[in-house]
């Protein structure tokens, strides 16, 4: 199955599972409103409960105004705790890491195993076209677990146990991280995130349930029963509300075992090594995979495993652990599972062979059917190793700081042009003053040198320190970038293509991306002038850019017409603000539909044959806007 088509699965597994828990809400609510009418039966009636003159039919019609209240009532109440639940966790995978106390890593630290995490980490996401994600290590848990959360690619955090770290060698570790960016890639972090937003709006029966029950402990006794009803309130609430639960976990069980089987399968597709996934497999049967410090009921569903006796058969959210393992090598004997000791930390030095392997950023895939067929799929993790080796060292650095990472960004926004450069370095010491403009001018030196097809690499390791800065101060990065590109007499592409692959990379950070403040385009107009401006970029003669215009156009079955630009020259149809509106207009645009004009620009690029620099950055830039992540070009 290719990526577009995961992503409209995966929409419509969204629905249902809406479905299915709105379902489960109105069963419990009913449920609930039974328990608490009895209650309220008990105690207006004088604890005559099942007496009295009247049938529960009768009392029912008679009360029906406060029947229909209590059912509204817990809706309300189990709605809005999951819509509590789910603005709490919407900034992204971190926020979910904290909520477990997981804390936050950059590799920058003393500690050698947490270094080839991230090394590892960022190999991954570079081979797969991916802004790095957060990192985090839950450093109270011995037990080897990984999970991986987030609502897009673009705000997902990859967090993993000490136990993971110091349990696992670099092969095992590897498998466990494309395991979790599989999750990533395939959709399956929203879906995730969704289900631990509505099952904790049947939890939160059983929460109060138990705070019933404990305020009911420290009240007087009286004789009209009111005591005894808000004991038999807690009471249902918590056996109703371990009833949901297990409903909860029915439904997110019947989703997460097919995806757990197929992020392992998809993690020996990325790593090439079914050995690494298995070994780790092989330690957590052989050391555990619990997590003690926190509750893992809402989070079950995303951990790398979860394995629990106390739900198993349809209520387990991943296949049992041996069959995992037999999915990969199907020999093993259980017999041959290590024994629980603790294992001495791996070399963190990088392999020889990631180092050995030099991208050629020159070249590109010609046929447009391979290249969108690897959307969504990890280049060899060496392809990342090989990407992050040829970045030097202090540019490297400055991406990881929180610190100098707004002004690497800035760097790398710097014009060529001598006389536009210095237009440029003394508008940021007005801005920043000498010193940091002193630095940004270093980090630019630094990156003269570097094959420009490593700039967007750049971006996507700079992307975790970004977002650890201060909202106000991502919103000015934005500003200072739109200055300094108005300050080039002749505006480049790169510089648009940085603002809103940055835009697309920071989405989802806290007032980090300004609103865009272009005039909306309907789709049809939205498209064609996409079109018009990659032809026009990727073209000095008329000829040719109306000819990439045309193949553009008739990839999506469709002719030209009066309106069209003519491209003559090419460079009057060269427009960044109307492409800046186009892009607005066709974020929203389903999977499919992302695929088809994706396809129609490539055609686009590739009417004359070649991809330039210029328009492969461009292309992946647009990929990255409508949340399509490429992998990088061919070795």
């Amino acid at each position: 199955m290719d990526f577009f088509a995961r992503q409209e699965q995966s929409r419509r597994t969204s629905r249902v599972l809406v479905a299915l828990f709105l379902l489960a809400f109105l069963t419990c609510a009913i449920a609930t409103t039974v328990v608490v009418g009895a209650a309220l039966r008990l105690y207006l009636n004088s604890n005559a409960l099942f007496l009295g003159d009247q049938s529960w039919q009768q009392w029912a019609g008679a009360h029906a105004g406060l029947v229909a209240m209590m059912i509204g009532g817990t809706l309300a109440i189990m709605g809005l705790a999951s819509l509590y639940r789910a603005a709490t966790i919407a900034r992204g995978g971190g926020q979910v890491a904290r909520l477990l106390g997981a804390t936050e890593v950059d590799g920058e630290g003393a500690d050698p195993l947490q270094r080839r995490l991230v090394n590892v980490v960022e190999e991954m996401a570079l081979a797969a076209g991916l802004p790095v994600p957060e990192i985090y290590i839950l450093e109270q848990e011995a037990g080897i677990n990984a999970f991986a959360a987030g609502m897009s690619p673009t705000n997902a955090a990859i967090t993993v146990t000490r136990g993971a770290l110091e349990r696992l060698d670099r092969a095992e570790l590897q498998g466990v991280i494309a395991h979790e960016f599989s999750h990533v890639l395939n959709g399956d972090m929203r879906l995730n995130q969704q289900l631990m937003g509505l099952s904790f709006g049947i939890l939160v029966l059983s929460i109060a349930g138990r705070w019933l029950l404990r305020s009911a402990r420290y009240t007087r006794r009286d004789k009209s029963g009111g005591q005894a009803a808000a004991l038999m309130i807690g009471l249902a609430l918590i056996v109703i509300g371990a009833i949901g639960v297990l409903c909860s976990r029915l439904i997110k069980a019947a989703v997460a075992r097919q995806r757990e089987r197929l992020a392992d399968a998809s993690a020996v597709q990325f790593t090439r090594e079914p050995e690494g996934l298995a070994g780790a497999l092989k330690k957590i049967a052989g050391y555990g995979s619990r997590i003690d410090s926190v509750d893992t009921e809402e989070v079950a569903h995303m951990l790398f495993e979860h394995s629990a006796s106390a739900f198993t058969g349809w209520f387990a959210t991943h296949p049992p652990l041996l069959e995992r393992i037999r999915a990969l090598e199907p020999n093993f004997d259980p017999r041959d599972l290590p024994e629980p000791s603790r294992l001495p930390p791996e070399p963190t030095s990088t392999p020889a062979s990631a180092n050995a392997v030099r991208p050629d950023f020159g070249q590109a895939p010609l046929a447009a059917g391979p290249l969108l067929e690897r959307a969504g799929h990890i280049d060899a993790p060496e392809i990342g190793g090989a990407l992050r080796g040829a970045v030097p060292a202090e540019v490297a650095a400055a991406a990881r700081s929180r610190d100098s990472s707004l002004l690497l960004v800035l760097a790398l926004a710097l014009s060529p042009d001598d006389s536009a450069r210095l237009r440029q370095t003394i508008f940021l010491e007005q801005q920043l003053g000498a010193t940091r403009a002193g630095l940004c001018r270093r980090l630019a030196a630094e990156l003269a040198p570097v094959d420009h097809g490593l700039y967007l690499p750049i971006v996507e390791l700079a992307v975790p320190a970004l977002k650890r800065r201060p909202g106000e101060e991502l919103t000015y990065l934005f500003e200072l970038l739109a200055r300094i590109t108005a300050l080039d007499p002749e505006p480049r592409l790169f510089g648009f293509v940085l603002l809103h692959a940055l835009r697309a990379f920071l989405r989802g950070t806290p007032a980090g991306v300004p609103p865009r403040t272009g005039k909306p385009l309907d789709p049809g107009a939205a498209i064609r002038a996409l079109l018009a401006n990659v032809a026009a970029y990727g073209n000095d003669e008329a000829v040719s850019a109306r000819a990439a215009y045309a193949a553009g156009l008739a990839s999506l079955g469709w002719h030209a017409n009066p309106q069209d630009p003519s491209f003559d020259p090419p460079t009057a149809a060269r427009d960044l603000v109307t492409l800046d509106s186009a892009l607005a207009s066709l974020a929203g645009l389903r999977p499919r539909s992302k695929e088809q004009l994706l396809r129609g620009v490539l055609a686009c690029i590739q009417a004359d044959g070649t991809i330039t620099a210029t328009e492969r950055e461009l292309f992946r830039m647009l990929a990255a806007t409508l949340d399509t992540p490429l992998p990088p070009g061919s070795p």
